[in-house]
């Protein structure tokens, strides 16, 4: 069913932005529309029980809405969408509203296939979510919270994880870990986020050393960049060891 209706998204898709990939079919959207830039990011409703995920992808974003249930299940809502001529993102009306288990992944209830949603910022900086189906994002708004949500960056003997928000921070792991890959220290901090400089900062302390601050970017490759004392490393995107 997945696959089937990602199929149909992409067709839809690609009838409705066949202007912009006439000239290329795999140019980036973010390229051709840089309008749609903004959207693009992690963004938190309610401390984070409400998620909104907008990734570019080839031919407009894909925007994922979840909202936490508890007892490991979650409701999310997926759309394909672009930029309209109003200056909103708009949906293709082939959206789906499952519900899911965040350990395994699997469908668990399949509500509809047929939704249909809208997408502005609004004159704050927050992201409105119109659902044109069920109106489910009523007096919602969301804030913006960078893209290093769920996100896994290793360099050499550091790993850093970015495992989820509440409170209005970061709550990201650290490991120090050693040639045969064994945690030899590890951290749990807060992380404060930056919306205008796309940025979290944190003050670090590893058992046994000495607390310090870091800051936490991405480069020109959308990488993660640690920043501590003026010296920066570039972290790249992995898989935890553990």
């Amino acid at each position: 069913m997945k696959k089937l209706f990602a199929l149909l998204l992409v067709i839809c898709l690609s009838i409705a932005a066949v202007t912009a990939l006439a000239e290329d079919d795999t140019a980036d959207y973010l390229e051709s529309h840089p309008e749609a830039a903004p959207y693009v990011s992690v963004w938190v409703a309610e401390d984070g029980a409400w998620r909104i995920e907008s990734l570019d992808e080839d031919g407009g974003i894909r925007v994922s809405v979840v909202h936490r249930l508890g007892d490991n299940k979650e409701d999310v809502w997926e759309y394909s969408s672009s930029m309209s001529e109003t200056g909103t993102l708009r949906a293709v009306p082939l959206g789906l509203h499952y519900q899911r288990d965040t350990v395994t992944s699997e469908w668990n209830v399949t509500y509809y296939e047929d939704g249909d949603a809208e997408f502005v910022i609004d004159e704050n900086g927050k992201l409105v979510w119109k659902d044109l189906k069920e109106n489910a994002g009523k007096d919602l708004a969301f804030d913006k919270i960078g893209t290093f949500y769920g996100g896994h960056w290793i360099k050499s003997d550091l790993e850093v994880v970015f495992y989820d928000w509440y409170d209005g921070q970061y709550d990201i792991r650290l490991y120090r870990r050693g040639n045969d890959n064994a945690v030899l220290k590890d951290a749990i901090v807060k992380g404060d986020y930056d919306a205008a400089a796309d940025t979290i900062s944190a003050t670090v302390e590893f058992e046994g050393e000495k607390p310090f601050d870091v800051t936490f970017s991405h480069d020109e490759h959308e990488n993660v960049v640690w920043t501590v004392n003026g010296k920066s490393t570039v972290l790249t995107y992995g898989i935890p060891v553990d």
